[in-house]
C-alpha cells in the first residue's frame, strides 16, 4: 500500500482541506462574499510552496493591495468608457506578465498576482462600477484569510523542515568545489587543451541565489545569516573568474612561461586552496584564522613585493608575469573574503559587502509573455462586444488569471490537451458537488464533508509532478462554479452558463499561449550572445556597467540559461562553441572594469589614461568587427609599451598592468576557439 499512499501527501491533503473549511467559516462569519476566494488562496499557498516565509508573504500581500488599488484607479477613470477600460486593463495585465519574467522566487508571484487581482476586482464591479471599493476591500479580505488560515495549518500540521541546515550543507560543497577547482586552475599543462569540465558547478552555483530566497527568512538565525551567505555565493563567483583567468592565460599554446618565483608563490597558492577545501565542514564551527590561517596575508605580502621587483622593461615575459601576480591577488584575497562569510554563517560575523547577485533580464521572452496577455484580451473582448454574452465579464475575468499564472509556467504551451481534460474534469466535479450533493444538504459542516470528498483526492492527486502545472487553473474552475457562500445558488442555466465562460477562457487562454510562440532554444542561445555583445560595447563606452561582482554572477547565470537551452544532461558538442564565448565575454568585461579602476587610480605615465580610454571606446565595434577592436588594443599596447620604456621608473605599475590587462584582451579576442576546443 506504501506504493501508492504516502504518508507525507496524505498529511497535506488533509492540511489543505481544514485550511480551506477554516478559511470559508472565517468568510462566511465576517460575510465576506464571494467567499470562493478565501478557499482559492489557501490551494494556491499550498500549491506554490507549503511552508512558511516572510518573503512570500510580504510579496502576495504587494500583490493583492497593489492590484485592488489598481483595479480601483481604472474603474474610477474609464467606467464610462468600457473600450479604454478593458485596453488599460489588458497592458496592465501585459506589463505585469512580462515583469514576472525577469524576476525570481516570490516576487515574480507577487508581481503576476497584482495583475489578476486588478482583473479579478475590476471585472467583478464592471456591472456596478460605484461598488468598486468595496468589492475590493471584500476580495482583499478574503485573500488575506485564506493566507491567514494557510499560514496557521501550515505551522500546525506540516513539519518543519531544516531548509537553512540544507542550505548550509549545499554552500559547504559548493565552497569545497570552488576552492577544489580554484587550485586546479592554478596548475593547467599547456600540452593539453583545458575542457570546462565544472559547468555542473556553475549551474547549481547559479541557482542559489534563488535558494537563499527561498529559505534565509524561515527562522531567526537563517534572517540573521542572509546577508552572509548572500555574500558567500558572490566570493564563489568571482573566485571561479579569477581562477578561470589564470587557467585560460597558462594554458594558451605558445604562452610564455612564469619565472620562477611566480611559479613557486603558485604553488603555494594552488597548496593553501587545497588546504582550505579539506578545512571546511558545516558540522563545526569554523574559525577564520584557523581557517587560513596566516597563509594568505604573507602571500600577498611576497606577491607584492614581486611585482615591484619585476625588470623594467615590458616584455611579454614581464607583462605575463604581471598579469598572473594581478590575478593571484585577487585569488587570495577572494579567499580571505571566503573564510570571513563561512566562518560568519556560524558566528557575529556581518556581511563583508553588499551583495547584489545580478541575474539575467530576458526582455524576449517578457516581451512573447507581454504579447500573449494582449492576444488573449483582445480576444475575450472582441467575443464579449460581439455576442453581448451575459457571463462576458466573468470570462475576461478569467482568461486574465489563466494567462497570468501559465506565465509562471516555462512549459505551459506543452501542457495542452492534458490541461484541458483536467479542467473539464473539474467542471464536473463542481457540478456533482453543486447540484448532487449542497443542494440536498444543508449547514456548514455539511458543506465542509461535500468539498472534502474531492478536495483531499485532488489534493493528493495534484501533487504529482505531471498534474501539477494544471493543478491552481483546474482549481479555479471547481471554485468558480460551485462558489460556496453563505446563500447557495443552485440555477442550473447560471452554472452552466459560467461554466461555459471558464472553459473557453482555459482554452483562449492556451490559444494565445500557441497563437505566440516560444523561443525556440537557437533563438534564446542567439539572444543569450547578442545580449552580451551588447553589454561589452556599452561597458566600453563606461554606459550602465556593471561592477565585477555583478558582471560575473549575471555571466554564470546566462552560462547557466544556455546549457538549459538544451534540454539534455549533457549538453551536445556543438554547445562548445557558445559556451566558449559566454566564458570569453565574462573575462573581457572582467578586463574592461578592471582597466576603468587603473584609470581611477591614476598611477600612469603621462598619454597612458588617454591610449586606454581610446582603447575601451573601441568596444562599440565588437559585434560588427571584432578584428578592429583586436587591431585597435594591439596599437594601444605598442604606445603604451613605448611610453613605458621612454618614462623609467615613474608610475609604472599601474602602467604596466593596463598593459598587462590589454595584452590578454587581444588574446582573448583573437583566440577564442582555444579555450574550450571540440
Amino acid at each position: 500500500m506504501s506504493r501508492y499512499f504516502h504518508s507525507a501527501s496524505i498529511r497535506y491533503a488533509v492540511a489543505l482541506w481544514l485550511a480551506t473549511v477554516l478559511a470559508l467559516f472565517v468568510a462566511f462569519l465576517a460575510q465576506l462574499e464571494p467567499a470562493q476566494w478565501a478557499g482559492i488562496t489557501v490551494w494556491i499557498m499550498f500549491i506554490q510552496n507549503p511552508r512558511i516565509n516572510y518573503s512570500k508573504i510580504i510579496w502576495w500581500v504587494f500583490g493583492t493591495v497593489v492590484g485592488a488599488l489598481m483595479a480601483v484607479a481604472l474603474t474610477a477613470c474609464f467606467s464610462q468608457a468600457p473600450e479604454l477600460f478593458l485596453l488599460s486593463l489588458a497592458v496592465w495585465l501585459a506589463g505585469c506578465a512580462a515583469a514576472a519574467t525577469l524576476v525570481k522566487s516570490y516576487r515574480a508571484y507577487g508581481v503576476v498576482l497584482a495583475g489578476y487581482t486588478c482583473a479579478i476586482v475590476s471585472m467583478s464591479a464592471a456591472d456596478h462600477p460605484d461598488q468598486v471599493f468595496q468589492l475590493a476591500v471584500s476580495r482583499v479580505s478574503c485573500i488575506f484569510v485564506g493566507m491567514a488560515a494557510a499560514v496557521l495549518l501550515i505551522t500546525l500540521l506540516l513539519p518543519t523542515r531544516q531548509h537553512w541546515r540544507e542550505t548550509l550543507r549545499h554552500l559547504e560543497e559548493q565552497l569545497k568545489a570552488t576552492l577544489t577547482q580554484a587550485a586546479k586552475a592554478l596548475a593547467p599543462d599547456s600540452t593539453h587543451p583545458v575542457h570546462f569540465t565544472w559547468r555542473r558547478m556553475v549551474d547549481r552555483l547559479s541557482t542559489l541565489e534563488h535558494t537563499l530566497d527561498m529559505t534565509t527568512a524561515e527562522s531567526a538565525g537563517s534572517r540573521l545569516h542572509a546577508a552572509q551567505a548572500r555574500s558567500l555565493v558572490a566570493t564563489l563567483f568571482c573566485l571561479l573568474a579569477r581562477a578561470q583567468a589564470v587557467e585560460i592565460h597558462l594554458s594558451r599554446p605558445g604562452g610564455s612561461h612564469p619565472p620562477h618565483e611566480v611559479h613557486e608563490l603558485m604553488g603555494r597558492a594552488r597548496a593553501l586552496l587545497t588546504a582550505c577545501a579539506e578545512a571546511v565542514s558545516a558540522t563545526e564551527a569554523p574559525d577564520r584564522t584557523f581557517f587560513i590561517g596566516d597563509g594568505v596575508s604573507k602571500l600577498r605580502e611576497e606577491l607584492a613585493t614581486t611585482r615591484r621587483l619585476l625588470p623594467s622593461e615590458p616584455t611579454p615575459e614581464v607583462v605575463s608575469a604581471q598579469f598572473i601576480l594581478g590575478r593571484l591577488d585577487e585569488i587570495l584575497k577572494e579567499l580571505a573574503h571566503a573564510a570571513q562569510d563561512w566562518a560568519g554563517l556560524f558566528g557575529p560575523w556581518t556581511a563583508r559587502r553588499a551583495s547584489h547577485l545580478a541575474a539575467h533580464r530576458d526582455y524576449h521572452t517578457a516581451f512573447v509573455y507581454a504579447l500573449r496577455m494582449l492576444l488573449a484580451m483582445a480576444l475575450a473582448s472582441a467575443i464579449w462586444f460581439i455576442t453581448e454574452w451575459p457571463a462576458g465579464s466573468q470570462f475576461i475575468l478569467f482568461i486574465a488569471v489563466v494567462c497570468s499564472l501559465l506565465s509562471l509556467l516555462d512549459h505551459a504551451p506543452i501542457l495542452g490537451f492534458a490541461f484541458l481534460k483536467s479542467a473539464l474534469f473539474c467542471a464536473t466535479m463542481a457540478y456533482v458537488e453543486t447540484f448532487w450533493l449542497l443542494q440536498k444538504a444543508e449547514g456548514f459542516p455539511v458543506m465542509a464533508l461535500a468539498l472534502g470528498l474531492f478536495l483531499l483526492p485532488a489534493a493528493y492527486a495534484y501533487r504529482h509532478p505531471r498534474l501539477h502545472g494544471s493543478a491552481v487553473v483546474s482549481m479555479l474552475i471547481f471554485y468558480g462554479l460551485t462558489m460556496p457562500a453563505n446563500q447557495m445558488n443552485y440555477d442550473v442555466s447560471a452554472f452552466l452558463n459560467n461554466g461555459l465562460a471558464l472553459l473557453s477562457a482555459a482554452a483562449c487562454g492556451f490559444f494565445s499561449f500557441h497563437a505566440v510562440p516560444s523561443l525556440s532554444p537557437a533563438s534564446k542561445r542567439s539572444g543569450l550572445l547578442r545580449t552580451i555583445q551588447n553589454d561589452l560595447a556599452q561597458a566600453g563606452r563606461g554606459e550602465g556597467a556593471l561592477s565585477e561582482q555583478g558582471w560575473t554572477s549575471r555571466m554564470f547565470d546566462r552560462l547557466r540559461l544556455l546549457h538549459q537551452t538544451t534540454g539534455e544532461h549533457e549538453p551536445p558538442e556543438d554547445m562548445r562553441g557558445p559556451e566558449n564565448v559566454v566564458l570569453t565575454s565574462l573575462q573581457l568585461g572582467l578586463r574592461q572594469r578592471r582597466l576603468r579602476a587603473l584609470l581611477r587610480e591614476g598611477d600612469m605615465v603621462p598619454g597612458a589614461a588617454e591610449l586606454v580610454v581610446t582603447a575601451l571606446r573601441q568596444f562599440r565595434r565588437l559585434s560588427r568587427q571584432p578584428e578592429a577592436v583586436a587591431d585597435s588594443l594591439r596599437s594601444a599596447c605598442a604606445r603604451l609599451q613605448e611610453s613605458l620604456e621612454n618614462s623609467l621608473g615613474t608610475l609604472r605599475e599601474g602602467s604596466l598592468a593596463a598593459l598587462a590587462e590589454m595584452r590578454e584582451m587581444v588574446l582573448l579576442i583573437e583566440t577564442p576557439a582555444l579555450l574550450y576546443p571540440d
